[in-house]
């Protein structure tokens, strides 16, 4: 019996740890996951204590006890109250399913389904996890033992079952919320990791390494659909002069605000990024040279009139200049650096000739060039 129960434990972890990898496909920053990834962990949770009824201990012909109870409880304070459900109906279907019926089948489907509705109120109640797993699991146990208690004939026998396993699913409970917790901070840390290296720290904007992966899926993108796309490589105008005036918490209170304005100029679907320092780009997706042409003087007009705020209050107007290139118009097809490369020239033209301008160089690939050239 108790080696029984521990198998139940055994398996348990093990579920958990297989959910935590599954848990690293999905967004671990919300409260709890959609509605469809309820759904799909409710029907995971309730084949993980199906599972557990395959190590169960028989205290008659058509009774038998495990811990397949903690399977709904863990759905519950960790999924939301939908996985709850699913996962006590799912339970509670293959219960019957699996031994057939009878009163006692009938009464623990019944029990699961319950637990299952009463998870509703525990996933979002304003409790800590560690409470709702120790009062939703008591109260499981609670029904479990009034089950018990119509389907055995003698209390006897009852008795030298139910205390090894309320001691060993109150012991199951604890451990699924420690090791439940463990895989949270785990993904957690991955995530940020994750982030940190796709993310500049600075403006939350793509950073270089992100951009260039994005730049190489859109120009794979757009060979495949015969798309344009425009790269706008942008820099702050004798910004050196703001962190050797001001300082450089100044200089990145204008890299933030930069980066906010750039993202309210260009359109939902556009890629704006930080490539260190005081350069910046924004990526176009499905755009041609004339639209382009659009989009980086209305994000010059935009800086120019811009009023960017230092920490000491003071205000500041600054300038960028912006270089333009369009895929397949300005390079080379083969090479995916050179659409940036183009724009980077056309960048530093645009630096050579005035600041605060946009410029772009004359197609290099005259058969494709559309009549927005014209």
């Amino acid at each position: 019996m108790l080696s029984t129960f521990f198998v139940n434990l055994c398996v348990i972890i093990t579920f958990m740890y297989l959910s935590g990898i599954i848990a690293k496909f999905y967004s671990i920053r919300l409260p709890f996951p959609s509605l469809r990834v309820q759904m799909i962990s409710g029907l995971l949770f309730g084949l993980y204590g199906t599972v557990l009824m395959n190590y169960s201990f028989h205290i008659n012909d058509s009774t038998i006890v495990d811990l397949r109870h903690l399977a709904v409880v863990t759905a519950a304070v960790y999924l939301g109250g939908l996985a709850s459900i699913v996962s006590g109906v799912i339970i509670a279907i293959l219960r019957i399913g699996m031994f057939g019926i009878t009163s006692s089948a009938i009464d623990a489907a019944f029990i699961m389904i319950l637990l299952g509705l009463s998870g509703v109120y525990f996933a979002y109640a304003s409790w800590s996890r560690l409470t709702k797993i120790i009062t939703m699991n008591l109260l499981g146990m609670t029904m479990i033992f009034i089950v018990l208690l119509m389907n055995t004939d003698s209390i006897s026998t009852l008795m030298k079952v139910y205390p090894m396993q309320l001691t060993l699913a109150f012991a199951g409970g604890i451990f699924i919320y420690f090791i439940a917790e463990f895989i949270n901070r785990s993904n957690e840390m991955l995530f940020v990791l994750e982030r940190r290296a796709s993310t500049d720290h600075l403006t939350d904007l793509s950073n270089r390494r992100q951009f260039e992966q994005s730049l190489r899926a859109e120009l794979q993108h757009a060979r495949h659909y015969h798309q344009k796309l425009s790269l706008l490589a942008i820099d702050i105008d004798r910004f050196k002069k703001v962190n050797d005036t001001h300082g450089h918490s100044a200089g990145d209170a204008v890299l933030k605000q930069l980066g906010q304005l750039l993202v309210a100029h260009a359109r939902s679907t556009d890629l704006v990024s930080r490539h260190g320092g005081e350069e910046f780009a924004i990526l176009l997706l499905d755009c041609g040279y004339h639209q382009s042409i659009t989009i980086a003087e209305s994000v010059r007009k935009a800086v120019a009139r811009f009023l960017f705020a230092l920490p000491n209050g003071q205000t500041v107007k600054l300038t960028v200049s912006i270089g333009v290139a369009v895929y397949p118009d300005h390079c080379d097809d083969h090479d995916d650096n050179d659409l940036f490369d183009q724009a980077d020239r056309a960048l530093y033209e645009a630096k050579n000739t005035g600041r605060n301008r946009v410029c772009s160089l004359p197609p290099r690939n005259t058969i494709v060039a559309d009549e927005d050239w014209l």
